[in-house]
């Protein structure tokens, strides 16, 4: 079996996976052991879990591991599976351009609002999330599109592609 090639969004996640694990097995420890709380974890672990959940949705439209019903273009021709195939990914990229144009809205409309425990900017540090991941789908699904059209499927992509 073909070992994957990790890559940087693969190592992202694990660290913001990492961190996250780190915050708030801190706060568990200085609540139980210190009897006393750190204020800012739930806050700060809440937003890394929602760059992680956005940016592993990227990831995930990256590696074609979608949750997808499958059944009807399984008993369709290759040729209409190939095409099939590009227009479900088409349509993820237009999606995902609709969430990119109304969450730069969101970022422009929430500037000026801070978090209440760490006082960051909430524009960039929750809601800039879904449009720069979404950037991200986008790039991965037309890239995706583009190797279905060829007629390379996931296993085929080398490194080049990715």
């Amino acid at each position: 079996m073909k070992r994957k090639q990790l890559s940087a969004g693969d190592y992202l996640i694990a660290a913001l996976f990492a961190t996250m694990i780190a915050v708030v097995t801190a706060q568990v420890l200085w609540r139980y052991v210190f009897d006393n709380s750190l204020d800012w974890t739930e806050e700060f672990s809440r937003h890394v879990f929602v760059w992680m959940t956005f940016v592993g949705a990227a990831l995930a439209i990256k590696e074609g591991t979608h949750i997808r019903v499958s059944i009807l273009g399984d008993m369709l021709p290759a040729k209409l599976q190939k095409c099939l195939a590009s227009a479900y990914l088409l349509l993820i990229a237009i999606f995902l351009g609709a969430i990119v144009f109304f969450g730069f809205q969101q970022v422009k409309l929430t500037a000026g609002q801070r978090t209440s425990g760490l006082d960051l900017p909430l524009n960039y540090v929750l809601y800039a999330s879904l449009p720069v991941a979404s950037l991200f789908g986008i790039w991965f699904a037309m890239r995706n599109a583009v190797a279905v059209i060829r007629g390379k499927t996931e296993q085929e992509r080398g490194p080049e592609d990715a």
